[in-house]
C-alpha cells in the first residue's frame, strides 16, 4: 500500500510538471511564439501575466479588432501587444490601442516592426513561465524531478521487500 501511494505521488508530481511544460513548448513546434503580458494595457481582454500566443502574419492582412504583436521602437527587443484600430496600407503602418487605454497609441507602427498577431492566450501562464525560467524556477523543477525519482525508488524498494 505504501509503495502504491509513493508511486502515485511521484506520478502526480511528474504529470504536474509536464502539464505546465506542454503549453509552453508544443505551440513552438507549430511556429507559434509565446510572450508574457507585462502591462495592464490590454485588460480585460488580456490580463497581466497571461501567456500570449502569436503567429507571424503579413502586416497588411491585419484587420481592425485583431491584436498585433510588434516592436514599439527599433531600440528594444521587448514587444508590445495592442489591438489594431486601423491598418493604413498606403502608409504601411498600423494605428493601435491598448484596450484599457483611453487614446490610440501616440506613434503608428510601421509594418517593418510587426511580429505577428495574437491567436489565443492563457491567463497566468505567462507569469508562471517567467517564474519557471528563473534560476529558482529551474531549481524547483529539478527538485520535483529528483523527488519523484526518490519516491519511485522507495516504492520499488518497498515492493521488493514485501515479496521477500
Amino acid at each position: 500500500m505504501k509503495a502504491k501511494i509513493l508511486s502515485t505521488v511521484a506520478a502526480v508530481l511528474m504529470i504536474g510538471v509536464i502539464l505546465v511544460a506542454l503549453p509552453l513548448t508544443i505551440p513552438k513546434l507549430f511556429g507559434i511564439t509565446i510572450y508574457n503580458l507585462l502591462t495592464p494595457s490590454m485588460e480585460p481582454a488580456l490580463a497581466v501575466g497571461s501567456a500570449v500566443y502569436a503567429v507571424p502574419c503579413a502586416p497588411e492582412s491585419l484587420e481592425p479588432g485583431e491584436i498585433a504583436v510588434y516592436y514599439p521602437d527599433e531600440a528594444t527587443s521587448l514587444v508590445q501587444t495592442h489591438r489594431v484600430v486601423e491598418n493604413d496600407s498606403q502608409l504601411q503602418q498600423l494605428i493601435t490601442k491598448g484596450d484599457a487605454n483611453a487614446e490610440t497609441d501616440a506613434a503608428p507602427v510601421p509594418y517593418s516592426r510587426v511580429v505577428g498577431k495574437v491567436v489565443f492566450s492563457i491567463p497566468l501562464l505567462g507569469a508562471l513561465s517567467e517564474a519557471l525560467h528563473s534560476g529558482g524556477g529551474i531549481a524547483v523543477c529539478i527538485a520535483i524531478f529528483a523527488m519523484a525519482f526518490i519516491l519511485w525508488t522507495l516504492a520499488d524498494k518497498i515492493k521488493k521487500e514485501s515479496f521477500k
